[in-house]
C-alpha cells in the first residue's frame, strides 16, 4: 500500500489528519506535509486518526511528537486518535503518553501490564495481553 494522508477541516481552527498504511522512515513524507501544513494555516487542535496506520515505527513517532511541540509552542494542540495495540505500546515504551495527548475513547488501549505502563483495558476487553499468565 502506498502511503497516503487524508485531511479533513473539521472547523475553523481544526483539522484530522488520517494517514494511511505504514509510517516509518521510508513513508513518512506525506505525514510530515500534511502535519507541517496544518501548522502553517494557523490550525490550532491538529487531531491524528491513526485508524488506518497497520505499522509505525520510531521514526514516525518523531515526526508526530515534533508536529505536537510545534502545536505547544504555538499554543496548540495535537492529539493522537484510534491508536492500535502496537502504536500505543510505542507510546507507552517511551514515556509519550504522558506528553501527547491520546484520545481513548474510540483507540485500542492494551490492558494493564506489569510495568504500569499501559491504560486499563477498555470495557469489554480482557485485562491480560496474549502471552501473560494471569495470577
Amino acid at each position: 500500500m502506498v502511503p497516503s494522508v487524508r485531511v479533513e477541516v473539521t472547523g475553523r481552527d481544526a483539522v484530522v489528519v488520517h494517514p494511511e498504511g505504514e509510517i516509518d522512515y521510508s513513508s513518512l513524507e506525506p505525514l510530515r506535509e500534511a502535519l507541517l501544513d496544518a501548522r502553517i494555516a494557523g490550525v490550532r487542535e491538529i487531531v491524528v486518526d491513526l485508524r488506518e496506520v497497520t505499522f509505525l515505527d520510531s521514526q514516525g513517532l518523531a515526526v508526530i511528537l515534533y508536529a505536537h511541540q510545534r502545536q505547544r509552542s504555538a499554543g496548540g494542540r495535537l492529539v493522537l486518535r484510534n491508536l492500535n495495540e502496537n502504536a500505543y505500546r510505542l507510546l507507552a515504551v517511551t514515556n509519550l503518553t504522558t506528553v501527547i495527548d491520546v484520545d481513548h475513547g474510540s483507540s485500542v488501549a492494551p490492558a494493564q501490564s506489569r510495568s504500569g505502563l499501559a491504560a486499563a483495558p477498555l470495557p469489554g476487553q480482557p485485562r491480560t495481553r496474549p502471552g501473560v499468565a494471569r495470577r
